[in-house]
């Protein structure tokens, strides 16, 4: 009898302390935030909804981001741009009342994209290996978060160099969108006709994803040259080169809101000054 009771009492403590460091499955969720004003703790202000699901809301006390994120672009308001891949725990203060979300990765929305329709759903994008002679070519599957189902696609048609104009890098973002690692961009749009119309395209964060860029060599010009470069697709200056100054026309373009003006001495350019609008949330790389 004893033993049972010893038993049972030991079982009883191993489960209840498993349920603290009980490993918990990852989804993506968006975020949203309200000022609310309560009376007593716990206060959550922040909601999680796992996205393409018809599933309630959590309520969020603590967004538990990993170390080194730039928290201005991602508490308060602007949380209700980002979409987070992470699991929700309980609050280790209130256990049994209130929720955390630990985060595993970040992604936030570009400025400037479009309303989104009610058709719109969440996918990343990968290369399915199909190789094509003639278009249109469905090497693209775009899968469904959260759910894991894929459709193959032949194209995704992005709204950012209309709405932000001609100094928008769209390389750089070509380049975010099929990927096969976890840098790639999170899409919210509609699959027609075998084609996929972005409303807004979520970006990974850190950008780029070591955070800097690789380190150039000091390059010593000669009398009227001049260290130019090239901007790679992470945004990331590279090649520098000596370059016969030229007469430049003296602008500075405006970016529109939620984008900031990058500029560099560019070898295309001979010399002169190149131009992007970057978004503001992104590291500056030089």
């Amino acid at each position: 009898m004893n033993k049972l009771f010893v038993s049972t009492i030991l079982l009883i403590f191993i489960f209840s302390n498993c349920e603290s460091t009980l490993i918990r499955p990852n989804f993506y969720y968006r975020i949203s935030w309200e000022n609310i004003n309560c009376f007593r703790a716990p206060c959550p202000q922040y909601s999680a909804q796992k996205i393409n699901t018809n599933e309630n809301p959590n309520s969020i006390l603590s967004i538990i981001y990993p170390s080194g994120y730039n928290r201005t672009f991602l508490d308060r308001d602007e949380s209700r741009s980002i979409i987070v891949f992470g699991s929700i725990q309980p609050n280790p203060d209130y256990p049994s009342e209130a929720k955390d979300l630990k985060v595993v990765r970040v992604y936030k929305a570009l400025p400037l994209g479009n309303t989104a329709l009610s058709t719109d759903k969440y996918y990343i994008f990968g290369d399915n290996g199909i190789r094509c002679v003639t278009t249109p070519c469905f090497s693209t599957n775009a899968v469904l978060l959260n759910d894991h189902t894929k459709q193959a696609i032949s194209d995704v048609l992005m709204p950012y160099e209309k709405n932000v104009g001609q100094y928008f890098d769209s390389a750089w973002l070509a380049s975010k969108t099929i990927r096969t690692d976890d840098y790639g961009l999170i899409g919210q749009g509609t699959i027609n006709s075998g084609k996929i119309t972005i409303s807004n395209a979520f970006i990974y964060l850190p950008d780029p994803p070591t955070g800097k860029c690789p380190s150039l060599p000091l390059l010593k010009c000669q009398s009227g040259s001049l260290t130019t470069y090239e901007r790679d697709i992470n945004r990331c200056l590279s090649n520098p080169t000596c370059t016969t100054a030229s007469f430049c026309p003296f602008y500075m373009p405006l970016c529109p809101t939620g984008y900031r003006i990058d500029q560099f001495s560019s070898t295309e350019a001979r010399g002169c000054p190149k131009f992007y609008c970057d978004p503001l949330f992104v590291c500056k790389t030089h």
